[in-house]
């Protein structure tokens, strides 16, 4: 059912709070002041979800969307981009301003550039009443609705959608579109170098290299089961690289990197920043050593923790790359680690997942006491929550914002712990 609903403001997670028929009505996309009609989409006692169909009264801080399927990837697309951070900077502060933490936003970092930034794109595939596959996103909330991309996407560079219309152009040739997971078109920020990763449910018998293009540097072609990427067939590298920190990363074609190379930048200055020199520092949730390796040229030593083994790997033969001698790093879930390990640490760096933090891993750091704790985060909401955790033993100063993702509802934040002196 549709209804016409007024909104108030914007919550902690980005979506904006308006009332229908005295219930709180949680929507994404609408802004301040505006109001428009929704769908509803969930029903509960004290408050509804719904699905935003058109504004009917619009703020003037909106400007045309730059695409139709804006709701699916940016629903801020069409947003005055000083008034996107403002609205972020508002999240954060009603974030953190629990009395257990009253935490000042110390300012949010904007982005160089509010579209073209993402340096992956994965799309899955819509196939039409014609058997023609066209690239598609999932509509918001749904894992079955599917909106056509007819010209990409303007998050990712134009390289990106060039390389994605183009492989989709052959892809119709080879009438496979049942068998088709997703298309993922990964870009290297400081080469350029493109690869693609096309992943299929069930691998038919194909001479794949008739898909490789010549704007691609590697084509990877895999098969997904329980969510992990089965190598089928590939030319050129399984990695790219980017250089983050002075040190060049290698990445590869199936694993997390930072999407957006500029902002992580700007977050790992002030990171670095807050190391003092030639500390003994510990980095859970390493990955293949975007954090850690940088942090290596002017420390004593670093010990990265990561639970995916091949990151692991990755990160070893980085450091190797690099000549940095006093890295290591440890496959090991967080919760699970060795506690002389982080008794061990003068600082200790945390980049966890949205979840936040297992609550063994709080109490393993309350144990270890090191002198500072840097914590950045994709979730300011389960950040503050490990926060109130950790904060009778220590204290921060303020919050800083980083809005890596323009567009959308999501910021990463930063917040800079130390311990509190015993009295």
């Amino acid at each position: 059912m549709k209804h016409i609903v007024k909104f108030e403001k914007i919550v902690s997670e980005g979506k904006a709070l308006g009332y229908l028929d005295g219930r709180a009505c949680f929507v994404i996309g609408p802004l301040p002041g505006e109001t428009a009609e929704v769908r509803v989409t969930k029903e509960k006692k004290n408050y509804v979800e719904a699905e935003l169909e058109v504004v009917t009264v619009a703020s003037k801080h909106r400007r045309p969307a730059a695409e139709d399927h804006y709701l699916a990837c940016s629903p801020w697309q069409g947003v005055d981009y000083t008034y996107q951070l403002e609205l972020k900077r508002q999240m954060l502060a009603e974030v953190f301003a629990r009395p257990e933490l009253k935490l000042p936003v110390a300012g949010m970092v904007a982005a160089p550039e509010a579209t073209g930034y993402r340096n992956k794109l994965e799309f899955s595939l819509l196939t039409g009443a014609d058997k023609q596959m066209s690239l598609a996103f999932h509509t918001r909330n749904s894992s079955t609705g599917l909106v056509a991309l007819p010209k990409g996407c303007v998050l990712g560079s134009e390289a990106m959608n060039k390389a994605a219309l183009g492989l989709l152009e052959r892809l119709n040739t080879m009438n496979i579109s049942g068998y088709i997971e997703a298309l993922t078109i990964r870009q290297s920020h400081t080469t350029g170098e493109l690869l693609a990763v096309v992943a299929l449910h069930q691998v038919p018998k194909r001479d794949w290299s008739d898909l490789m293009r010549p704007e691609l540097a590697s084509l990877v072609v895999t098969r997904v089961r329980r969510g992990q990427h089965e190598l089928v067939w590939h030319t050129g590298d399984l990695t790219l690289s980017d250089t983050v920190g002075g040190v060049e990363l290698a990445y590869p074609y199936d694993g997390f990197f930072q999407t957006n190379v500029p902002m992580f930048e700007r977050a790992l200055e002030q990171i670095m920043a807050a190391v003092p020199q030639g500390a003994r520092v510990v980095d859970l949730y390493g990955g293949v050593g975007a954090i850690g390796l940088p942090l290596a040229k002017r420390s004593s030593d670093v010990v990265s923790v990561e639970i995916d083994k091949p990151a692991v790997k990755q990160a070893e033969a980085n450091a190797r790359a690099a000549g940095l001698t006093n890295y290591r790093a440890v496959a090991s879930m967080a919760e699970r680690l060795d506690p002389m390990l982080l008794a061990k640490a003068d600082c200790i760096i945390v980049d966890p997942p949205r979840a936040g933090l297992h609550e063994r891993v709080v109490g393993a750091l309350l144990d270890a006491a090191p002198k500072r704790i840097i914590y950045l985060s994709c979730n300011p909401v389960t950040q503050a929550r490990d926060m109130m955790s950790l904060s009778e033993h220590y204290r921060a100063k303020s919050v800083t914002g980083f809005d890596f993702y323009p567009g959308t509802l999501h910021l990463e934040s930063l917040v800079i712990l130390d311990r509190v002196s015993a009295a």
